[in-house]
């Protein structure tokens, strides 16, 4: 009998077996009982989870020969260790039948190489083993002739009780593998009906999977070409939202010099007010001055007039003087006391004459400086005249400007009330285009759920099968290698294993958007018309409906 291990010794190769190492097996195991191996890794060798340990029969030539495998567990941290123990545990439903033949233990790697194996063993009863062993040890008894002939007897009657039991053994063993055979054709039967009703079942998921897999592509190409769609019209209207936004903010910037201008000539308005309103004052004192320098003046055209009518009665007295003097000049009386009568009479009236006429040059002095003084506030009184009217003119200039600056306001205001309603109705097709994208967001992932499904009943109908891979502690099928089985679980793992993208959540609507940035989510929050005092969305409503919302808060 040759074990693969004294064949490998000759093989090159035969120097990576001793990287694990197999303790403790037994010459044979018991059948129908689960078998444990245990082995252990050398410090040179690490190993991988995709490893595996199989029971070949003595004298295979390929790791495909193998009779059943299972997968060995993960070892954690095993760097700078001198060695590891393992344990490999074989359920016994996959275990072989036959007493005759040896088999052995194998580790092979992720890559298919053979990195240790085991000296051989069966599967025979411990009471078979015994029987058919032999004591290799030579005692040495001291007995009697009587003790010797006593254990003779026993010993013939002990061979005779142990060739019954034989015979009796035998049969029940014919019997057996008899009973044996009939139920393992039974379950060959049952199990190539169970296995063709399997194959046709996973024939159709299959059928079912590639369908569904051809729908999921032709979605995808779908909605790649709608997100393409929905992006450039996205990124066009967040480019013209932008636009108009810039425009609004110049616009606004426009109002706000505007009417930091208005209020700059408000407040020269309302200073030349007061400026008006105190020519005005100043204006009414002239008049009032003036008022009074007319009845001063006419009160001294009065005093004029009298001092003429003096003037006038002094020369009429002067005359009458004269006249009296040429008289008296011609009579000659001859009393000197009459002369100097007349004399002084004379003197009198020349003294009487002299104060009327100082009385009268002073009287026309001051009628000049009247007439002086009433022609000075005349001028004073025409400038302030015009002064007056120039500020008029200039306050009705202002109002005009003012007017104008008004106007100009109330026409940007308007400007900025469209472009706000050009806006308005951008991010309403926005978020239109966003419940349009979240929408086949939502439906890529129900197709992905539903293709997810199929392939998790396609994984547990193949577990189920004998002809399916086995799961972690289990033994497959001898129609499928180690390397498919490591292909679907690698197939389903990447497929479960797939995360999925983190969704943002609008913090009004409570909508998740999968596929969009940070700034984008802020766009879509801002685009909502809230109420601020209850928090509700009130996007549908008109502008009217929505001011008298929030006007009914404050009642």
């Amino acid at each position: 009998m040759e074990s693969y291990t004294e064949a490998a010794a000759t093989d090159p190769a035969a120097r990576t077996f001793s990287q694990v190492v197999f303790t403790n097996i037994p010459h044979s195991y018991p059948p129908s009982t689960p078998v444990t191996c245990c082995y252990t890794f050398l410090a040179t060798f690490q190993p991988n989870s995709r490893d595996w340990v199989g029971i070949f029969k003595v004298g295979w030539s390929t790791t495909k020969d193998y009779h059943t495998f299972v997968w060995v567990d993960p070892c954690l941290d095993v760097e700078g260790q001198q060695s590891v123990t393992k344990q490999a545990v074989f359920r016994d439903y996959y275990l072989p039948k036959d007493e005759i033949e040896f088999y052995q233990f194998c580790y092979i790697d992720s890559a298919g190489q053979v990195r240790g194996a085991s000296t051989p063993f069966c599967f025979r009863n411990p009471a078979e083993q015994s029987a058919e062993s032999s004591p290799d040890d030579d005692l040495l008894v001291i007995t009697t002739q009587d003790q010797v002939e006593q254990s003779v007897r026993e010993k013939a009657e002990l061979q005779k009780e142990l060739d019954q039991i034989m015979e009796e053994n035998e049969t029940l063993k014919r019997a057996l593998e008899k009973e044996r055979q009939d139920a393992a054709g039974l379950k060959n039967e049952q199990k190539e009906k169970e296995n063709r009703q399997l194959v046709k079942e996973l024939d159709q998921i299959k059928e079912q999977n590639d369908k569904l897999r051809g729908a999921l592509q032709q979605q995808r190409k779908e909605l790649d070409r709608l997100q393409t769609d929905v992006q450039e019209k996205y990124d066009r209207a967040v480019m013209k939202i932008n636009q108009l936004k810039e425009e609004r903010e110049e616009l606004r910037r426009k109002v706000d010099a505007q009417s930091d201008e208005i209020s700059t000539l408000n407040s020269k308005i309302r200073g030349a007010e007061r400026e008006l309103f105190k020519m005005k004052d100043t204006v009414q004192l002239l008049q009032v001055d003036l008022q009074s320098s007319e009845k001063e003046k006419e009160r001294l055209s009065a005093e004029v007039q009298r001092l003429q009518s003096l003037t006038h009665n002094m020369d009429d007295m002067k005359r009458e003087n004269q006249e009296l003097c040429r008289m008296l000049s011609q009579q000659e009386t001859p009393c000197s006391c009459s002369d100097d009568e007349l004399e002084v009479q004379r003197q009198t009236l020349l003294l009487q004459l002299q104060d009327a006429q100082q009385e009268l040059a002073a009287e026309r002095q001051e009628s000049r400086d009247t007439r002086t003084r009433a022609e000075f506030l005349d001028r004073e009184l025409l400038q302030v005249r015009e002064q007056l009217e120039k500020m008029i003119v200039s306050h009705e200039q202002e109002q005009r400007k003012s007017g104008k600056q008004e106007l100009q306001l109330r026409e940007a205001h308007e400007a900025i009330a469209d472009k706000d309603g050009i806006i308005e109705d951008q991010e309403q097709m926005i978020v239109l285009m966003t419940h349009e994208k979240e929408e086949l967001a939502r439906e890529n992932q129900t197709l992905i759920s539903d293709i997810e499904g199929l392939r998790r009943v396609y994984a547990d109908l193949r577990a189920a099968s004998p002809a399916g891979s086995p799961p972690a502690g289990t033994a497959p099928s001898t129609h499928e290698t180690p390397e498919q089985a490591k292909n679907l679980y690698e197939t389903t793992g990447s497929a479960a294993g797939a995360e999925e993208e983190p969704s943002l959540v609008c913090r009004h609507c409570q909508e998740k958007f999968p596929l969009i940035t940070q700034l984008e989510l802020e766009q879509h929050e801002q685009s909502h018309r809230i109420c601020p005092f209850c928090t509700m969305i009130c996007d549908g409503m008109e502008q009217s409906v929505f001011e008298d919302h929030v006007y009914s808060h404050e009642l």
